[in-house]
């Protein structure tokens, strides 16, 4: 099936028909039905969809083509609709188009490429992690970061999320770069400031470590498991640091597991409580924040002010804020997307 329309080309009231990856499909009840609520994607981003089927659709013909989607979920499906802008969100609505969705379009006549979407540029990122990682010298802690790093699979392609924020492949290990790279440059920012770096890039590195247990391989994508929903991710990467704890002393050990425990700050169980651990907060604060404003920002008009879903809160995009940010990806954009696809498919 040959690929006519990408989701950045997609504007309200426009007619869509076209192929796309579908993303964590889930069954609702409705006023009057069934309808099955998605992400679908390509590789230039990810749009809301509402599967309602026909006007005589029973809950019954819904649930046969949700269980076909679950079942094929990150594989490739036609989807005939109409978008429509809902809340300041872009939707694509599925009526009489519900007829297409029972089986995936074939593999083997599409190219993968087309539906995988990341702006990270996943090579670069593992690159600098690792050379982090290098610059600790504390033998010890060098060796256990190195060593979890190494046993976590799908660091550096697993999303940091299911949404919200660095939801995409190459996702968890672009945020632990800018949650490391923040971190450092507040530290060598204040003046008076007594730190320490190895364990501070440590902590930034492995703050999120636990998430690389909350997503599985389905299909072109990563899709949440169970664990994610029902462990979170601190759970998992205090476990997983558990597993290493001899190669490090005691005092060590317990910063790590400090600043993992902590890393949400004021709204997690434990408030962090060393200066290694305040820097982390506020540094994945920052990371996750200004994505999330972002992707908000992405339907508004220079001058707009709505309202958020990502940030729950209202947002603002000024006159100058989308020609600055056109200026950046278009310099990056080839690259990265290159980049991103070599990575994904040499594993």
């Amino acid at each position: 099936m040959i690929k006519k329309i990408y989701v950045n080309s997609i504007i309200p009231k426009m007619a869509v028909d076209s192929a796309f990856l579908i993303e964590n499909p889930t069954l609702r009840t409705g006023k009057n039905n069934k309808y099955i609520a998605c992400s679908i994607s390509d590789n230039t981003g990810k749009i809301s969809c509402k599967i309602w089927g026909q006007y005589n659709s029973g809950a019954c013909d819904i649930e046969e083509v949700f269980n076909a989607l679950a079942e094929n979920e990150g594989q490739i499906f036609r989807i005939s609709g109409k978008a429509d802008k809902y809340n300041n969100d872009l939707n694509i609505n599925v009526n009489d188009g519900i007829e297409y969705l029972k089986n995936p379009v074939d593999i083997k006549k599409i190219t993968p490429s087309d539906y995988i979407y990341s702006p990270a540029n996943i090579k670069e990122n593992r690159d600098k992690i690792l050379k982090l990682c290098e610059s600790v010298k504390n033998r010890g802690l060098k060796d256990l970061l190195q060593t979890v790093i190494k046993k976590s699979e799908g660091f550096f392609e697993k999303p940091a999320a299911k949404s919200r924020h660095h939801d995409y492949t190459g996702g968890l290990c672009e945020h632990t770069l800018e949650v490391a790279e923040i971190s450092l440059s507040i530290g060598r920012n204040l003046a008076g400031i007594n730190l320490n770096y190895d364990i501070l890039i440590a902590g930034a590195i492995l703050h999120d470590i636990g998430k690389c247990q909350s997503f599985d391989k389905k299909g072109l994508y990563y899709a949440p498991n169970p664990s994610y929903s029902l462990l979170g991710h601190i759970t998992p990467a205090m476990q997983t640091l558990s597993r290493y704890r001899a190669f490090v002393d005691e005092g060590t050990y317990l910063e790590l597991l400090h600043i993992i425990q902590s890393h949400h700050g004021e709204h997690g169980e434990t408030r962090p409580q060393t200066p290694e651990a305040w820097i982390v907060h506020f540094a994945d604060n920052i990371s996750a924040t200004l994505h999330e404003i972002s992707e908000d920002l992405k339907p508004a008009e220079r001058g707009e002010l709505l309202w958020g879903k990502r940030m729950d809160g209202f947002v603002f995009k000024s006159d100058s804020y989308e020609e600055n940010s056109e200026k950046v990806n278009s310099s990056e954009s080839s690259k990265k997307d290159m980049t991103t696809l070599d990575c994904f498919n040499s594993e």
